[in-house]
């Protein structure tokens, strides 16, 4: 039996809690991006229009401390996926 992993994301452009789970390959673009306490990985998925930011499972952490685990952890897991825009850091 094959698990499909499903990745979980929260609004970033309005304070919401609606969260939405989504296998990577539904994420079209990818951007990381610094915040106060670390970085955010922001991405747009299929079907949805505006940004969505990666957070855990329950929506609790949304910030990674590590620019380079993030870059790790997102290059892993969208590896050969159709992403329209290369990772970037904007400051």
């Amino acid at each position: 039996m094959t698990r499909t992993l499903a990745l979980t994301f929260m609004r970033a452009d309005q304070a919401s809690d609606q969260l939405r789970r989504v296998a990577p390959s539904a994420i079209r673009t990818a951007r990381i991006v610094p915040f106060d306490d670390g970085f955010k990985l922001l991405a747009t998925l299929s079907g949805s229009a505006g940004e969505w930011t990666l957070t855990s499972p329950g929506g609790i952490a949304d910030t990674f401390p590590s620019l380079e685990r993030l870059k790790e952890f997102a290059t892993t897991l969208l590896s050969g996926k159709p992403v329209s825009a290369p990772f970037h850091v904007q400051r």
